[in-house]
C-alpha cells in the first residue's frame, strides 16, 4: 500500500519528536524512491523464479528439438554424400573401362600403322622393282637396235 503525503507527514512528526530532525530526515531520506511497495519479497522473488525455470525449460525444449532437427539434416546430408559417393565410384569405374577399350584401339591402330607400314614397304619395292624390269627391258631393246 502507498503512503500519501499526510501519512509521511505524521511519521516524519513522530520520527521528530522520537529521534530529532537531523534523525528524522536521514530515516525519511531512506525510503526506496518508489515507495516501499516496490520492494520485491520473497514471495515475489519465489514466482521470478518458478516464471524463469519453466522459461528455461521451454527455451531447452526448444533447443532439443533445433537440435534434433539440425542433427537428422546432417544425417540426411551424410547420407547424399554417400550416394554421391558411390556414383563417383560407379564413373571411376567407368573411365577404367573405356581407358581400357581405348588402350585397345591404340593397339589396333599400332597394330594397323605397322601392317601398313609393311605394306607400303612391299608396294614400293614391288613398284621398283617393275619400274627397274621395265626400263631395264627398253634399255636393252634400244641396246639391240642401236647402230654400231
Amino acid at each position: 500500500m502507498a503512503l500519501t503525503e499526510q501519512q509521511r507527514s505524521e511519521i516524519y512528526s513522530s520520527l521528530v519528536e522520537a529521534t530529532g530532525q537531523q534523525a528524522a530526515e536521514f530515516l525519511m531520506a531512506q525510503q526506496p524512491p518508489g515507495g516501499w511497495e516496490q520492494l520485491a519479497t520473497k514471495r515475489d522473488l519465489a514466482d521470478l523464479e518458478i516464471k524463469t525455470q519453466a522459461a528455461f525449460v521451454e527455451v531447452h525444449a526448444k533447443m532439443d528439438k533445433g537440435f534434433a532437427e539440425v542433427k537428422e539434416q546432417f544425417a540426411e546430408v551424410k547420407e547424399q554424400f554417400a550416394e554421391v559417393k558411390e556414383q563417383f565410384a560407379e564413373v571411376k569405374e567407368q573411365f577404367a573401362e573405356v581407358k581400357g577399350q581405348f588402350a585397345v584401339i591404340d593397339t589396333r591402330f599400332a597394330d594397323l600403322s605397322d601392317k601398313r607400314s609393311r605394306d607400303v614397304w612391299a608396294f614400293v619395292v614391288a613398284i621398283t622393282v617393275i619400274t627397274v624390269s621395265i626400263c631395264g627391258s627398253i634399255f636393252l631393246s634400244f641396246w639391240q637396235f642401236a647402230p654400231g
